[in-house]
């Protein structure tokens, strides 16, 4: 019987897995849902919701493994096939070496932690019985996800918004968003890294407790069959 009940949360946790991954691919496709800004983060990253649901459903251990292959997935996507380019982009940008520990410290901060945090929605216990307690796991997940971010902001990403605030007041460069905000904060390095991620986290987080708001009712069945098979 244990193996039954260990084998079936493996099976919902690689479906949730997969259809995390072909949301990501289809909104990375779909104009108006693949909006973005500047220099990363996706507004509508609405595959974050299968992955607070594995946690939610199934718990932390599988939570965790799940977000942990999915940030995986993200980085091969965005840096294996890239990596080389963007560091040299970024060095001679910024006159800044990447070590091997600055690329550490991108894997982790910008996708190991941000997405395995997801998985922490495990530790809301009986997460899908109240809308209040669902909406808490999202808020609570994309704040460690913000924090996550604003430092990796700061620690590899600041001189890269310098340089492209000095070339646009050069003239080299149009103003975007990223060095509109820049601008705004007084270039205040902290405050620059928590604001341009805060509007993607905060515009993701909201889109997906909208969606789970809307399908509630059906995630509550789907939590209360799995009880009954435990």
């Amino acid at each position: 019987m244990k193996l039954k009940k260990e084998t079936l949360k493996m099976l919902i946790a690689v479906n949730l897995l997969a259809v995390a991954i072909i949301l990501d691919v289809l909104t990375n496709a779909i104009p108006g849902l693949n909006l973005s800004m500047p220099f990363g983060g996706k507004f509508f990253g609405i595959s974050m919701l299968p992955l607070i649901l594995i946690g939610l459903l199934i718990g932390f251990k599988y939570g965790l493994i799940s977000t942990l292959i999915f940030a995986i997935y993200n980085f091969g996507i965005d840096y294996i096939i890239y990596l080389e380019t963007l560091r040299i982009t970024l060095e001679t940008w910024t006159g800044i070496p990447w070590t091997f520990w600055m690329i550490g410290l991108l894997v982790l901060l910008d996708y190991v932690i941000p997405f395995m945090s997801f998985g922490l929605s495990g530790l809301f216990k009986d997460g899908l019985k109240s809308k209040k307690t669902f909406m808490i796991a999202v808020i609570s997940v994309s704040i460690i996800r913000l924090i996550s971010s604003t430092l990796s902001g700061v620690i590899l990403w600041g001189s890269s918004i310098r340089y492209a605030a000095s070339e646009v007041a050069l003239g080299n460069e149009t103003q975007n968003l990223a060095t509109r905000i820049f601008s705004f904060v007084g270039e205040n390095l902290w405050l620059y890294s928590f604001g341009y991620n805060f509007i993607y986290i905060f515009t993701t987080g909201l889109s997906v407790i909208l969606i789970g708001l809307l399908i509630f009712k059906r995630l509550q069945v789907l939590s209360q069959n799995l009880l009954e098979r435990n």
